[in-house]
Protein backbone atom coordinates (compact mmCIF):
# COMPACT_ATOMS: atom_id res chain seq x y z
CA UNK A 1 0.00 0.00 0.00
CA UNK A 2 0.76 3.27 -0.77
CA UNK A 3 2.54 5.70 1.91
CA UNK A 4 -0.22 8.61 2.66
CA UNK A 5 2.51 11.29 1.79
CA UNK A 6 2.20 14.83 3.23
CA UNK A 7 4.41 18.13 2.53
CA UNK A 8 5.89 17.75 5.71
CA UNK A 9 7.16 14.59 5.06
CA UNK A 10 8.17 15.39 1.33
CA UNK A 11 10.15 17.80 2.38
CA UNK A 12 12.03 15.87 4.90
CA UNK A 13 12.85 13.45 1.67
CA UNK A 14 14.61 16.06 0.18
CA UNK A 15 16.61 17.33 2.97
CA UNK A 16 20.82 16.74 2.74
CA UNK A 17 20.19 14.24 4.88
CA UNK A 18 17.54 12.29 3.66
CA UNK A 19 18.96 12.73 0.12
CA UNK A 20 22.58 11.55 1.77
CA UNK A 21 21.14 8.08 2.67
CA UNK A 22 19.35 7.67 0.08
CA UNK A 23 22.88 7.90 -2.22
CA UNK A 24 24.14 5.49 0.05
CA UNK A 25 21.68 2.78 0.12
CA UNK A 26 21.36 3.11 -3.69
CA UNK A 27 24.02 1.09 -4.66
CA UNK A 28 23.72 -1.50 -1.66
CA UNK A 29 21.99 -5.06 -1.87
CA UNK A 30 18.57 -5.16 -3.32
CA UNK A 31 16.97 -6.41 0.16
CA UNK A 32 14.04 -3.87 0.42
CA UNK A 33 13.31 -5.64 4.27
CA UNK A 34 16.70 -4.96 5.06
CA UNK A 35 16.85 -1.57 3.58
CA UNK A 36 13.51 -0.45 5.02
CA UNK A 37 14.90 -1.51 8.56
CA UNK A 38 18.03 -0.01 8.54
CA UNK A 39 15.70 3.62 7.16
CA UNK A 40 13.22 2.91 10.14
CA UNK A 41 16.56 2.78 12.55
CA UNK A 42 18.03 6.78 11.16
CA UNK A 43 14.48 8.25 10.47
CA UNK A 44 10.83 8.83 11.98
CA UNK A 45 8.51 5.74 10.79
CA UNK A 46 6.46 7.48 8.25
CA UNK A 47 9.58 9.33 6.85
CA UNK A 48 11.35 5.77 6.50
CA UNK A 49 8.60 4.28 4.81
CA UNK A 50 7.96 7.01 2.49
CA UNK A 51 12.01 7.02 1.83
CA UNK A 52 11.58 2.85 0.98
CA UNK A 53 8.76 3.84 -1.41
CA UNK A 54 10.76 6.27 -3.48
CA UNK A 55 14.00 3.82 -3.50
CA UNK A 56 11.80 1.35 -5.09
CA UNK A 57 9.63 4.05 -7.61
CA UNK A 58 13.40 5.36 -8.38
CA UNK A 59 14.28 1.99 -9.60
CA UNK A 60 11.38 2.50 -12.05
CA UNK A 61 12.35 5.73 -12.95
CA UNK A 62 15.37 5.12 -15.26
CA UNK A 63 13.07 3.57 -17.27
CA UNK A 64 12.19 7.69 -18.26
CA UNK A 65 14.43 9.56 -16.65
CA UNK A 66 18.30 9.78 -17.04
CA UNK A 67 18.11 10.80 -13.01
CA UNK A 68 15.90 8.40 -12.31
CA UNK A 69 17.38 7.15 -8.88
CA UNK A 70 18.17 10.63 -7.37
CA UNK A 71 14.47 12.08 -8.67
CA UNK A 72 11.30 12.89 -6.13
CA UNK A 73 8.09 11.86 -7.32
CA UNK A 74 5.03 9.82 -5.86
CA UNK A 75 3.46 7.12 -7.91
CA UNK A 76 1.11 8.76 -9.55
CA UNK A 77 3.05 11.58 -10.60
CA UNK A 78 5.76 9.10 -11.50
CA UNK A 79 2.98 7.64 -13.79
CA UNK A 80 1.63 10.82 -15.77
CA UNK A 81 4.86 12.53 -16.50
CA UNK A 82 6.30 11.83 -19.81
CA UNK A 83 9.61 10.04 -20.37
CA UNK A 84 12.56 12.17 -20.90
CA UNK A 85 12.83 11.90 -24.41
CA UNK A 86 9.12 12.73 -25.20
CA UNK A 87 9.35 15.55 -23.28
CA UNK A 88 12.23 16.88 -24.77
CA UNK A 89 10.69 16.55 -27.86
CA UNK A 90 7.85 18.52 -27.66
CA UNK A 91 9.77 21.58 -25.71
CA UNK A 92 12.10 21.44 -28.70
CA UNK A 93 8.66 22.55 -30.82
CA UNK A 94 8.21 26.11 -28.00
CA UNK A 95 11.82 26.72 -28.38
CA UNK A 96 11.70 26.25 -32.64
CA UNK A 97 8.64 28.26 -32.80
CA UNK A 98 10.60 31.74 -31.10
CA UNK A 99 8.98 31.57 -27.55
CA UNK A 100 11.00 32.72 -24.77
CA UNK A 101 8.63 31.97 -22.19
CA UNK A 102 5.99 29.67 -21.08
CA UNK A 103 2.95 28.59 -18.42
CA UNK A 104 3.16 25.07 -17.37
CA UNK A 105 0.04 25.22 -14.75
CA UNK A 106 -0.39 21.14 -14.53
CA UNK A 107 3.30 20.96 -13.70
CA UNK A 108 3.33 17.28 -11.28
CA UNK A 109 6.53 16.10 -11.03
CA UNK A 110 7.95 19.08 -12.97
CA UNK A 111 9.53 16.35 -16.42
CA UNK A 112 7.81 19.25 -18.88
CA UNK A 113 8.83 21.99 -16.93
CA UNK A 114 12.79 20.69 -16.53
CA UNK A 115 12.28 19.73 -20.93
CA UNK A 116 11.06 22.95 -21.53
CA UNK A 117 13.77 24.64 -19.46
CA UNK A 118 16.60 22.73 -20.79
CA UNK A 119 15.47 23.73 -24.16
CA UNK A 120 16.30 27.48 -22.95
CA UNK A 121 12.66 29.04 -21.76
CA UNK A 122 11.47 30.73 -18.55
CA UNK A 123 9.09 28.54 -17.35
CA UNK A 124 6.27 29.10 -14.99
CA UNK A 125 4.95 26.09 -13.22
CA UNK A 126 2.38 25.57 -10.92
CA UNK A 127 0.45 22.77 -9.51
CA UNK A 128 -2.21 22.85 -6.91
CA UNK A 129 -0.56 19.53 -5.46
CA UNK A 130 1.61 21.35 -2.95
CA UNK A 131 3.86 18.14 -2.87
CA UNK A 132 4.00 18.46 -6.77
CA UNK A 133 5.55 21.67 -6.77
CA UNK A 134 7.94 20.77 -4.42
CA UNK A 135 8.79 17.53 -5.90
CA UNK A 136 8.79 19.61 -9.46
CA UNK A 137 11.18 22.39 -7.90
CA UNK A 138 13.37 19.60 -6.40
CA UNK A 139 13.57 17.79 -9.27
CA UNK A 140 14.50 20.84 -11.42
CA UNK A 141 17.21 22.19 -9.25
CA UNK A 142 18.98 18.41 -9.88
CA UNK A 143 18.54 19.18 -13.50
CA UNK A 144 20.45 22.50 -13.40
CA UNK A 145 17.57 24.50 -14.50
CA UNK A 146 16.22 26.22 -11.34
CA UNK A 147 17.25 29.26 -12.18
CA UNK A 148 15.14 29.34 -15.42
CA UNK A 149 11.46 28.44 -13.43
CA UNK A 150 9.64 30.30 -11.01
CA UNK A 151 7.18 27.97 -9.19
CA UNK A 152 4.03 28.09 -7.37
CA UNK A 153 1.56 26.27 -5.21
CA UNK A 154 -1.82 27.00 -7.02
CA UNK A 155 -4.92 25.25 -8.77
CA UNK A 156 -5.36 26.83 -12.34
CA UNK A 157 -9.49 25.91 -12.24
CA UNK A 158 -9.57 29.38 -10.18
CA UNK A 159 -6.02 31.30 -11.25
CA UNK A 160 -6.15 30.85 -15.14
CA UNK A 161 -2.43 31.60 -16.19
CA UNK A 162 -2.03 35.06 -17.98
CA UNK A 163 -1.41 35.05 -22.20
CA UNK A 164 1.40 33.45 -23.33
CA UNK A 165 1.90 30.18 -24.84
CA UNK A 166 0.87 27.03 -22.65
CA UNK A 167 1.91 23.47 -21.94
CA UNK A 168 -1.13 21.45 -20.62
CA UNK A 169 -0.86 17.95 -19.16
CA UNK A 170 -4.91 17.20 -17.48
CA UNK A 171 -4.37 14.74 -14.33
CA UNK A 172 -6.04 11.46 -15.72
CA UNK A 173 -5.27 9.75 -12.31
CA UNK A 174 -6.94 9.31 -8.60
CA UNK A 175 -4.66 7.78 -6.81
CA UNK A 176 -3.15 4.76 -8.83
CA UNK A 177 -6.41 4.76 -10.80
CA UNK A 178 -6.37 5.61 -14.54
CA UNK A 179 -9.20 7.79 -15.57
CA UNK A 180 -10.65 6.84 -19.23
CA UNK A 181 -13.23 9.04 -18.97
CA UNK A 182 -11.77 12.69 -20.38
CA UNK A 183 -14.70 14.41 -18.45
CA UNK A 184 -13.59 13.61 -14.90
CA UNK A 185 -9.82 14.84 -16.15
CA UNK A 186 -8.35 17.41 -14.10
CA UNK A 187 -8.40 20.69 -15.08
CA UNK A 188 -11.76 19.33 -16.76
CA UNK A 189 -12.35 20.42 -20.60
CA UNK A 190 -14.13 23.19 -20.31
CA UNK A 191 -11.59 24.92 -17.76
CA UNK A 192 -8.87 23.83 -20.65
CA UNK A 193 -11.20 24.98 -23.08
CA UNK A 194 -10.75 28.46 -21.35
CA UNK A 195 -7.23 28.68 -20.96
CA UNK A 196 -6.21 28.00 -24.73
CA UNK A 197 -8.76 30.28 -26.29
CA UNK A 198 -6.83 33.27 -27.60
CA UNK A 199 -3.27 32.01 -26.37
CA UNK A 200 -0.49 32.43 -28.99
CA UNK A 201 0.54 28.66 -28.34
CA UNK A 202 -0.69 25.69 -26.94
CA UNK A 203 0.18 22.06 -26.17
CA UNK A 204 -2.58 19.82 -25.01
CA UNK A 205 -1.40 16.44 -23.76
CA UNK A 206 -3.78 13.83 -24.12
CA UNK A 207 -4.08 9.99 -23.54
CA UNK A 208 -3.49 8.21 -26.85
CA UNK A 209 -5.92 5.46 -25.95
CA UNK A 210 -9.03 7.62 -25.73
CA UNK A 211 -11.03 7.82 -28.93
CA UNK A 212 -10.46 10.70 -31.36
CA UNK A 213 -14.04 11.85 -31.47
CA UNK A 214 -14.46 11.88 -28.08
CA UNK A 215 -11.58 14.07 -27.89
CA UNK A 216 -13.17 16.56 -30.92
CA UNK A 217 -16.29 16.80 -28.47
CA UNK A 218 -14.24 18.14 -25.81
CA UNK A 219 -11.50 19.99 -26.56
CA UNK A 220 -10.91 23.14 -29.12
CA UNK A 221 -10.23 21.59 -32.34
CA UNK A 222 -6.54 21.52 -33.14
CA UNK A 223 -4.45 22.97 -35.67
CA UNK A 224 -2.28 19.69 -35.55
CA UNK A 225 -2.73 16.28 -34.14
CA UNK A 226 0.50 14.20 -33.30
CA UNK A 227 0.56 10.65 -32.01
CA UNK A 228 3.93 10.29 -30.70
CA UNK A 229 4.94 6.62 -29.59
CA UNK A 230 8.04 5.93 -27.67
CA UNK A 231 9.85 2.29 -28.09
CA UNK A 232 6.96 0.97 -30.00
CA UNK A 233 4.33 2.11 -27.60
CA UNK A 234 1.82 4.97 -28.29
CA UNK A 235 2.39 7.49 -26.05
CA UNK A 236 1.00 10.75 -25.89
CA UNK A 237 -1.88 12.20 -28.17
CA UNK A 238 -0.93 16.01 -28.71
CA UNK A 239 -3.16 18.78 -29.47
CA UNK A 240 -1.10 21.86 -30.95
CA UNK A 241 -2.57 24.93 -31.63
CA UNK A 242 -1.46 28.46 -32.77
CA UNK A 243 1.83 28.98 -33.86
CA UNK A 244 3.21 25.25 -32.26
CA UNK A 245 1.26 23.76 -35.36
CA UNK A 246 3.69 22.60 -37.87
CA UNK A 247 1.31 23.64 -41.01
CA UNK A 248 -0.08 19.82 -41.38
CA UNK A 249 -3.32 17.89 -40.51
CA UNK A 250 -1.78 15.16 -38.88
CA UNK A 251 1.69 13.50 -37.53
CA UNK A 252 2.64 10.55 -36.13
CA UNK A 253 6.18 10.53 -34.68
CA UNK A 254 8.55 7.66 -33.48
CA UNK A 255 11.07 8.16 -30.64
CA UNK A 256 13.88 7.85 -30.24
CA UNK A 257 14.44 7.82 -33.59
CA UNK A 258 12.65 10.65 -34.29
CA UNK A 259 10.82 9.68 -37.59
CA UNK A 260 8.10 11.90 -38.57
CA UNK A 261 5.20 11.43 -40.70
CA UNK A 262 2.29 13.66 -41.71
CA UNK A 263 0.01 14.39 -44.08
CA UNK A 264 -4.43 14.96 -43.99
CA UNK A 265 -5.99 12.26 -42.89
CA UNK A 266 -6.54 8.97 -44.55
CA UNK A 267 -7.07 6.36 -41.71
CA UNK A 268 -7.97 2.99 -43.80
CA UNK A 269 -5.78 1.04 -46.54
CA UNK A 270 -7.84 -0.71 -48.82
CA UNK A 271 -8.17 -4.74 -48.15
CA UNK A 272 -6.75 -7.97 -49.53
CA UNK A 273 -5.35 -11.48 -49.42
CA UNK A 274 -2.33 -12.18 -47.43
CA UNK A 275 1.06 -11.96 -49.63
CA UNK A 276 4.97 -12.71 -49.04
CA UNK A 277 5.35 -10.02 -46.81
CA UNK A 278 2.98 -8.80 -43.74
CA UNK A 279 3.98 -5.44 -42.49
CA UNK A 280 2.77 -4.32 -38.62
CA UNK A 281 2.53 -0.43 -38.51
CA UNK A 282 4.08 1.56 -35.66
CA UNK A 283 0.91 2.31 -33.29
CA UNK A 284 1.99 6.05 -33.86
CA UNK A 285 1.12 5.46 -37.76
CA UNK A 286 -2.32 3.61 -36.45
CA UNK A 287 -3.69 5.89 -34.10
CA UNK A 288 -2.76 9.21 -36.39
CA UNK A 289 -4.89 8.21 -38.81
CA UNK A 290 -2.30 8.10 -41.45
CA UNK A 291 -2.06 4.80 -42.17
CA UNK A 292 -4.32 4.86 -45.55
CA UNK A 293 -2.17 7.25 -46.50
CA UNK A 294 1.45 5.50 -46.31
CA UNK A 295 -0.40 2.01 -47.41
CA UNK A 296 -1.10 3.60 -50.99
CA UNK A 297 2.21 5.37 -51.09
CA UNK A 298 4.05 1.99 -50.75
CA UNK A 299 1.27 -0.38 -52.47
CA UNK A 300 -0.02 -1.90 -49.36
CA UNK A 301 -3.17 -3.29 -48.40
CA UNK A 302 -5.21 -4.70 -44.88
CA UNK A 303 -5.50 -7.92 -44.75
CA UNK A 304 -8.38 -7.12 -42.40
CA UNK A 305 -9.85 -3.47 -42.29
CA UNK A 306 -10.44 -4.55 -38.22
CA UNK A 307 -6.55 -5.73 -37.67
CA UNK A 308 -4.68 -3.16 -39.08
CA UNK A 309 -1.46 -5.49 -40.50
CA UNK A 310 -0.56 -4.95 -43.66
CA UNK A 311 0.77 -6.93 -46.52
CA UNK A 312 2.69 -7.25 -49.83
CA UNK A 313 4.01 -8.44 -52.77
CA UNK A 314 7.52 -7.31 -52.90
CA UNK A 315 10.02 -5.73 -49.67
CA UNK A 316 9.02 -2.51 -48.71
CA UNK A 317 10.96 -0.66 -46.11
CA UNK A 318 10.21 2.07 -43.69
CA UNK A 319 10.75 2.61 -40.17
CA UNK A 320 7.01 2.78 -39.36
CA UNK A 321 6.79 -0.77 -40.21
CA UNK A 322 7.68 -3.85 -39.00
CA UNK A 323 8.65 -6.49 -41.72
CA UNK A 324 8.45 -10.59 -42.47
CA UNK A 325 8.65 -12.38 -44.84
CA UNK A 326 5.71 -15.61 -44.95
CA UNK A 327 6.89 -18.69 -44.98
CA UNK A 328 3.35 -20.51 -44.28
CA UNK A 329 0.28 -19.90 -43.45
CA UNK A 330 -2.58 -22.43 -41.62
CA UNK A 331 -5.78 -21.98 -39.29
CA UNK A 332 -5.13 -21.95 -35.51
CA UNK A 333 -5.82 -25.40 -35.33
CA UNK A 334 -3.44 -27.23 -32.77
CA UNK A 335 -2.98 -30.48 -35.04
CA UNK A 336 -2.33 -28.24 -38.66
CA UNK A 337 -0.11 -26.01 -36.49
CA UNK A 338 2.33 -28.96 -35.40
CA UNK A 339 2.55 -30.03 -38.79
CA UNK A 340 3.49 -26.63 -39.76
CA UNK A 341 6.18 -26.35 -36.87
CA UNK A 342 7.66 -29.81 -37.99
CA UNK A 343 7.79 -28.90 -41.45
CA UNK A 344 10.24 -25.83 -40.63
CA UNK A 345 12.27 -27.34 -38.16
CA UNK A 346 10.97 -24.67 -35.30
CA UNK A 347 12.70 -24.90 -32.08
CA UNK A 348 11.24 -21.68 -30.42
CA UNK A 349 8.78 -18.82 -31.26
CA UNK A 350 8.13 -15.19 -30.84
CA UNK A 351 4.35 -14.83 -30.74
CA UNK A 352 3.13 -11.36 -32.23
CA UNK A 353 -1.31 -11.38 -32.12
CA UNK A 354 -3.93 -9.00 -32.84
CA UNK A 355 -7.60 -9.89 -32.37
CA UNK A 356 -6.50 -13.20 -30.62
CA UNK A 357 -7.83 -13.86 -26.81
CA UNK A 358 -5.21 -15.95 -25.89
CA UNK A 359 -2.04 -15.48 -24.35
CA UNK A 360 1.14 -15.67 -26.43
CA UNK A 361 2.02 -18.35 -23.96
CA UNK A 362 -0.47 -20.48 -24.29
CA UNK A 363 -0.04 -20.20 -28.00
CA UNK A 364 3.24 -21.89 -27.37
CA UNK A 365 2.09 -24.08 -25.58
CA UNK A 366 -0.39 -25.71 -27.82
CA UNK A 367 1.89 -25.33 -31.12
CA UNK A 368 4.90 -25.85 -30.10
CA UNK A 369 4.82 -28.24 -27.09
CA UNK A 370 8.27 -30.10 -28.10
CA UNK A 371 11.32 -29.11 -30.24
CA UNK A 372 11.18 -30.02 -33.84
CA UNK A 373 14.03 -28.14 -34.96
CA UNK A 374 16.57 -25.48 -33.92
CA UNK A 375 15.17 -22.66 -35.67
CA UNK A 376 14.25 -19.50 -33.81
CA UNK A 377 11.01 -18.36 -35.98
CA UNK A 378 8.07 -15.82 -35.37
CA UNK A 379 4.02 -16.80 -35.20
CA UNK A 380 2.46 -13.95 -36.04
CA UNK A 381 -1.63 -15.12 -34.69
CA UNK A 382 -4.63 -12.84 -36.05
CA UNK A 383 -8.09 -13.70 -37.52
CA UNK A 384 -9.49 -12.42 -41.08
CA UNK A 385 -13.23 -11.98 -40.40
CA UNK A 386 -14.05 -15.16 -38.98
CA UNK A 387 -11.05 -16.93 -39.54
CA UNK A 388 -8.10 -17.39 -37.00
CA UNK A 389 -4.64 -17.69 -39.15
CA UNK A 390 -1.28 -18.68 -37.48
CA UNK A 391 1.19 -16.73 -40.02
CA UNK A 392 5.33 -18.47 -39.85
CA UNK A 393 7.37 -15.78 -40.76
CA UNK A 394 11.20 -14.38 -40.63
CA UNK A 395 11.88 -10.86 -39.39
CA UNK A 396 12.91 -8.71 -42.40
Amino acid sequence: MAVRLDIKTAKILTSEEAQETMVLFRTLGDDPLAIQESFRGMFPKKVAEAMGELRALRRRAVQKFDLGLDMYFTKPLLEQASSQPVAAYRAKRFAEAGFKKVYDPCCGMGADTIALAQAGLKVIASDKNDIAAHYAEANAALSGVADMVEFHVADCLEEIPPDGPIMLDPARRRGSRRIMNPADWSPAPDIVSKMIEGRPGACLKLSPAVDMDTLFELFPKPDEIEIVSYRGEAKENIFWYGELASGVERRATILPDGESYCGEEHAQAKTGEIDQYLYDPDPAMVRSGLLGKLAEELGLWNIDPEIGYLASDKKVDSPFLDGFKILAVESLDPRKMRAMMREHKVGSLIIRKRGIAERPQTLEHRFLPKKYGDKRMILIATRIGDRHLGMLAEDL
